[in-house]
């Protein structure tokens, strides 16, 4: 639990994507809600904070399970769940979502968002403008993130991967361009003094967002040539072209062969 002050708090297991939550008179308001085995552990560190209060507002910041599958448990508990519309049409997907090719897990009903965010909204709670933004194909179709704006903190969702190559879902309209563009979106309405909670990593600020940019475009026009060249994915692979960018960024899930993935695709529009 980090206090980020003005009753609003980061909640992070480095497991799943980190949550935030606004905590005041007009209640509990939460973004995201990590996994059903991570859920219990969350609801008990913001109730130690609340002062044993139940979440009474919800915001998904896009549909990927490890932002989404805590909502089933909140819902019950009475809490209302706001998230782009896409959100709840991958929900209801009964085939699941694909990422990577694979299938994820189906969601039931008392997962899906009840409230559609169709544009950019404005909440007033607990003393705090709460702004949020949707970013069109960038991390997925989906994405969400809010700004504080009297406590100047941003909850970036997986617009900002901190320190590390970010997941850019392909599969499920998130883009290069689009990505960046999110990330710019972000950098408008912050300033040097403005604390951004990652959707992974640790609190980020304006010049970890800079860095994240220069990055992708940096890699993007690497991996680019070498597609203008005609190479084949593998053989892109086998130069190892990113390698400069290894020990900086990238991590378990997002490594540097993946990283050049997801360019190739972005770039081909190829999809395995």
């Amino acid at each position: 639990m980090t206090d980020l002050g003005s009753g609003i708090f980061e909640l992070r297991t480095d497991r799943s994507g980190n949550v935030g939550v606004l905590i005041g008179e007009d209640g509990v308001f939460m973004i995201d809600t990590q996994m059903e085995h991570l859920v219990e552990f969350i609801d008990k560190a913001q109730k130690e904070l609340s002062n044993n209060r139940e979440v009474d507002l919800i915001i998904n910041t896009h549909f990927h399970q490890d932002h989404v599958r805590g909502n089933a448990y909140f819902k019950k508990r009475g809490a209302i769940i706001m998230a782009h519309p896409n959100v709840r049409k991958y929900l209801e997907n009964p085939g699941g979502i694909k990422m990577f090719g694979r299938k994820a897990p189906s969601f039931t009903s008392a997962y899906f968002p009840t409230v559609d965010v169709t544009a950019d909204t404005s909440i007033t709670m607990n003393g705090q403008s709460i702004e949020l933004y949707h970013t069109p194909d960038a991390h997925t179709n989906s994405d969400l993130f809010i700004e504080f704006k009297e406590a100047n903190i941003i909850h970036a969702g997986d617009l900002v991967f901190n320190g590390r190559f970010p997941f850019i879902d392909i599969d499920n309209g998130g883009t290069i361009a689009g990505f960046i563009q999110g990330i710019e979106a972000i950098i408008k309405v912050a300033n040097q003094e403005t604390k951004i909670i990652a959707g992974h990593g640790p609190i980020a600020n304006l010049g970890d967002l800079k860095n994240i940019v220069a990055m992708l475009n940096e890699t993007h026009s690497i991996i680019k040539k070498l597609v203008d060249q005609g190479l084949s994915l593998e053989a892109i692979q086998a130069l190892d072209p990113l390698k400069d960018y290894t020990e900086k960024w990238s991590w378990a899930f997002i490594s540097t062969e993946r990283m050049v993935t997801t360019h190739y695709y972005d770039i081909t529009g190829k999809l395995k």
